[in-house]
């Protein structure tokens, strides 16, 4: 099962990559990610998020399937968080936003001291959803947050730098939010502030080096990133 899984998924997405790169239509995206992408901007969007779709699915398919050995699903999920990073990236660059257009047209009439602060709120509340988590797993050595399967073959006396490990990258994760949030106040028009470039740039950094520490140290200490039967 989770080889059909891997590689039809992995196929899946690679085919959605391969048709967007080929075409230069960018509208299997939503309609956000290029509602204020220039016309003559998009089939190179089109193109960029395609080839980045074509890398996830490789990915996909290289690090779900039992068969093959541990460093191809290294490999694999390296390659769907660059795939993903490089996704957000284009989009930003080209559209200005993650989300832009009617979604988000009242941001940029809201004074940008309570834009800061609303999204900085917002940030914040979604951060703690990993960094609370995150925390208590340092402080505490218990990794009972992780699937059973995660931790299964790890030794006892690994678990609490098992723990460790994870918690720190979900703290990670959590601070990468906060910090795209603060950022996006800066980011609702064109140009954007220097300041919002450079704080996104670190959370987009931070959330890819934390979101690969996640899953690679489970291999690392013994455990599995799949259902062991």
């Amino acid at each position: 099962m989770d080889t059909i899984i891997g590689l039809g998924g992995g196929a899946c997405v690679a085919f959605l990559g391969i048709y967007m790169l080929v075409s230069g239509d960018c509208r299997l995206l939503h309609g956000y990610h290029y509602a204020t992408t220039p016309v003559a901007e998009r089939p190179v969007l089109a193109r960029e998020n395609g080839a980045c779709l074509i890398a996830c699915g490789i990915g996909v398919a290289i690090s779900i399937p039992s068969f093959l050995p541990d460093w191809t699903t290294a490999i694999g999920i390296v390659l769907i968080v660059l795939s993903l990073v490089g996704m957000f990236a284009s989009i930003i660059r080209h559209n200005g936003g993650l989300i832009t257009g009617g979604e988000v047209s009242y941001l940029s009439s809201l004074n940008p001291k309570l834009r800061f602060l609303a999204l900085g709120l917002l940030g914040a509340a979604l951060a703690c959803a990993a960094i609370v988590p995150g925390a208590h797993m340092i402080t505490t050595g218990d990794v009972s947050s992780l699937h059973d399967y995660h931790y299964a073959g790890v030794a006892a006396a690994d678990l609490p730098r098992l723990a460790t490990s994870e918690g720190s990258c979900m703290v990670g994760i959590g601070v990468s939010i906060f910090l795209c949030f603060l950022a996006a106040a800066g980011m609702v028009r064109r140009p954007f502030k220097r300041w919002a470039v450079v704080l996104m740039s670190l959370g987009t950094l931070l959330f890819m080096l934390s979101l690969i520490g996640l899953l690679l140290f489970i291999p690392y200490y013994g455990g599995s990133l799949t259902p062991v039967e």
